[in-house]
């Protein structure tokens, strides 16, 4: 199996926290220093720090940085599930190729009753109650498979259910608890009607160039936390 980027860096940034040069309390250096310390993208770095945290090896603090934990508990099924996903930054890059080709041929091809299916589904995701995050959660989650399944190939949404159900794991919690908020909530709602407006009105190079812009969005609240 390919080791992913991240796994190489998670290891070494553990290596050095377990042979005492990054010591307990310590915060660890800058995001660009570890990169260009590990010769990698401060992204990759990024989702090494995001599973050393979920392995609570490490604390990362808003503003401040990633400290070491004062006490190491070595869960090794913990980390090595954590390492058997693939990073926020890949399924995101993912999902913006798989999307947005998806909204092309649905824009192009979509029978009128899958249409009324996803116009359906952006309404029914723009009208969970503020304070549902779970229900919000789902709804999008529906959005997103109706347009995948609206492209009448069947590999799109099998495809995007596995790239969804990476949501749930470890790796994204943090980031989600950093990111939430009412305004980045709005946000998803108005990309949504964007592509909904786009694939309705049967412009494919728009849906697609929607998507896109929404997925580079999701990247974007990612490397600011």
């Amino acid at each position: 199996m390919v080791q992913r980027t991240y796994e190489r860096v998670l290891s070494l940034i553990k290596d050095k926290i377990e042979s005492g040069e990054y010591k307990p309390l310590s915060r660890l250096p800058a995001e660009r220093e570890l990169a260009a310390l590990f010769d990698v993208s401060r992204t990759t770095v990024r989702e090494a720090l995001l599973a050393l945290e979920a392995a609570r090896l490490i604390e990362i603090r808003d503003r401040s940085g990633a400290y070491v934990m004062p006490n190491q508990n070595d869960d090794i099924s913990l980390l090595q599930a954590i390492k058997s996903t693939p990073g926020p930054y890949e399924v995101l890059q993912m999902r913006r190729l798989i999307e947005g080709e998806a909204c092309f041929l649905v824009a192009l091809n979509a029978s009128e009753q899958s249409l009324s299916r996803i116009v359906e589904a952006n309404q029914a995701n723009a009208d969970v109650p503020p304070d549902d995050t779970p229900e919000f959660h789902q709804a999008t989650r529906a959005f997103h498979m109706s347009i995948a399944h609206a492209s009448e190939n069947s590999l799109f949404p099998e495809l995007l259910d596995y790239l969804w159900e990476q949501k749930s794991g470890k790796l994204w919690e943090g980031w989600y608890r950093g990111t939430r908020s009412h305004k980045n909530r709005l946000k998803v709602v108005d990309n949504n009607q964007e592509i909904t407006d786009a694939l309705t009105s049967r412009r494919p190079q728009a849906a697609r160039t929607a998507m896109q812009h929404h997925i580079d969005w999701m990247i974007a609240r990612f490397l600011s936390y």
